[in-house]
C-alpha cells in the first residue's frame, strides 16, 4: 500500500525498549498501561525497534491532518488538543516538529477532564523528555463558557475514553471540573494556532458554534471528531462551510468509506478543515 505522501517528510526513528512502552515511527513512547490489553505491545527492555508508519484505520487520518499542519508551520508551531486523554497528538506533534528546521519552538495546550487521564498526560510528556510545566496542560472540560461542570467518574480509565459532560456516568458518580471556553483556551497562545485537534464526545456541538468567529480569526486548521448523531455531524460540517472553512477530509460517523488507502470504518465522524485566511 502507498502511504499518504506527507509521511515521507518525516524520518522513521529507532527506539530502545523499556519493557513498559510501545513506540511509533517518530519515536514517541506510550506507556502500555494507558489502554487495557496493550501490555503485549510493550517493547522488551533494551531491544531496538523502528516502527512502520501507522496502520490504516480511522486514526490514520488524524495522523495525516497532524503531519500536514506540522509540515506547513514555521517559526513557532502552536497546537491545542481538546479532550486530550494522555495527549498522544500533542507529543507526536512535538516530535514531528523537532525534525523540521523551519520550526524553532512549540506552544502546546492540552485539555482533559478525567483526573487519571490528566495525570497520564503529564506522565506522557515526561516519558518523552517534555517538561509539562513548560506547556498549558489543563484539568477540565471544553465548555461554551467558563463554568463548573459535572463529569462522570471513571472506574476503568484504561477502558473508558468516551466520557463527556453530556454522558451518564456508568458508575453513577460524578466529579466537578472546570469548564474552559474556547475563547479562554485560544488566549493561552502568543499567535495563531497551526492545528486544533478536538475529540470532546458531543460537547463540540455546544462549544464550537459559540466560538466560531474567534476560531476563524485565530486557527489555521481544525480537526473535529463528531459524536451523537449523523444529523449533528452534518450540521457542524455546514457551520464550518458557512464560515468559509475549506473542507479537506469529511467522513460521517458509523460509516464504512472506500478511501484511497483502502476501506476504513469510522466509528466517530471526522471533520478536517483548513482556514483560507491563512493560505497564501
Amino acid at each position: 500500500m502507498k502511504h499518504h505522501p506527507v509521511f515521507e517528510t518525516f524520518q522513521k526513528v529507532k527506539s530502545i525498549g523499556t519493557g513498559k512502552h510501545m513506540f511509533d515511527f517518530l519515536g514517541v513512547a506510550t506507556n502500555v498501561s494507558y489502554k487495557k490489553a496493550w501490555s503485549k505491545h510493550a517493547l522488551r527492555e533494551g531491544a531496538e525497534y523502528t516502527s512502520n508508519y501507522p496502520v490504516v484505520n480511522e486514526h490514520y487520518f488524524d495522523w495525516i491532518a497532524l503531519l500536514e499542519c506540522v509540515r506547513s508551520a514555521s517559526g513557532t508551531f502552536r497546537m491545542a488538543e481538546l479532550g486530550a486523554g494522555w495527549a498522544p497528538w500533542l507529543v507526536r506533534a512535538a516530535f514531528a516538529a523537532k525534525q523540521l528546521p523551519a520550526i524553532e519552538q512549540i506552544e502546546l495546550v492540552g485539555v482533559e477532564a478525567d483526573a487519571t487521564h490528566y495525570s497520564w498526560m503529564k506522565s506522557h510528556f515526561l516519558d518523552n523528555q517534555l517538561n509539562p510545566e513548560k506547556y498549558h496542560l489543563l484539568h477540565g472540560a471544553v465548555a461554551p463558557k467558563s463554568m463548573r461542570l459535572q463529569f462522570p467518574k471513571l472506574d476503568n480509565p484504561d477502558e473508558d475514553y468516551g466520557a463527556s459532560i453530556n454522558a451518564v456516568s456508568k458508575s453513577g458518580k460524578y466529579v466537578e471540573v472546570q469548564g474552559y471556553p474556547l475563547t479562554d483556551i485560544l488566549e493561552l497562545f502568543t499567535g495563531p494556532l497551526d492545528f486544533v485537534h478536538t475529540d470532546i464526545q458531543g460537547a463540540e456541538y455546544e462549544a464550537i458554534p459559540e466560538a466560531m468567529r474567534l476560531l476563524k480569526s485565530k486557527v489555521k486548521a481544525m480537526m473535529v471528531g463528531t459524536h451523537t448523531s449523523l444529523e449533528k455531524h452534518n450540521q457542524l460540517n455546514q457551520l464550518f462551510l458557512d464560515h468559509g472553512w475549506k473542507p479537506v477530509m469529511v467522513f460521517p460517523r458509523k460509516s464504512e468509506v472506500e478511501t484511497e488507502f483502502g476501506k476504513v470504518t469510522f466509528y466517530d465522524g471526522f471533520l478536517f478543515y483548513t482556514n483560507p485566511l491563512y493560505i497564501s
